[in-house]
């Protein structure tokens, strides 16, 4: 029996979708921020992320760096 490869599901898909903003807004109030500092981390690290990698491995490194902007700003 072959194992099937999933496809890899970003928690912070929604940032992606017309939906960011309130995704956004329910992130930001989770970690004591304000929606636009939410959004614009979100960009800053997007675009610190090498185009070198596959997409996969591209948006698992932007997740893992949201996650822990998201985790640093909640622990203030």
């Amino acid at each position: 029996m072959a194992k099937h490869h999933q496809a890899y599901q970003s928690p912070f898909a929604k940032m992606l979708t017309d939906q960011r903003y309130p995704f956004a807004t329910q992130l930001a109030t989770q970690a004591g921020l304000d929606p636009s500092q939410v959004m614009f981390a979100y960009l800053k690290i997007t675009a610190g992320v090498p185009e070198t990698l596959t997409t996969e491995a591209r948006l698992r490194e932007v997740d893992r760096r949201f996650q822990s902007f998201l985790k640093d700003a909640a622990a203030k």
